[in-house]
């Protein structure tokens, strides 16, 4: 693996797990009735998961453009954590949504 798709693999574990971390938190202040809070995490949960978006699209337009990138499992993985952080927004969302709901 060279040194770029090294570096941006370890970025993009770092800022998925960091939009992960923060729709986690999201969560926990909606099941504490703190609504408002929730969706301001949420809010910059999904930054953080754009930037790691930005990431992968930079991957994938390489590739697209012919220069094949050496899959390892750090690669795998830095995947994995984005897709994870992804997931877990969704669900918070809807987590949200529902706390939302009750409360009205």
């Amino acid at each position: 693996m060279n040194e770029q798709t090294l570096e941006q693999a370890m970025q993009l574990i770092f800022i998925a797990g960091n939009a992960k971390s923060k729709a986690m938190e999201a969560i926990g202040k909606a099941e504490n009735g703190e609504l408002e809070e929730a969706a301001a995490d949420l809010k910059a949960s999904r930054k953080e998961l754009h930037q790691a978006h930005k990431i992968q699209t930079d991957m994938l337009t390489t590739e697209m453009n012919g220069e094949m990138l050496e899959k390892t499992i750090l690669l795998i993985h830095a995947q994995d954590h984005f897709m994870a952080a992804n997931t877990t927004i969704d669900l918070a969302e809807k987590f949200l949504h529902i706390y939302q709901k009750m409360e009205a």
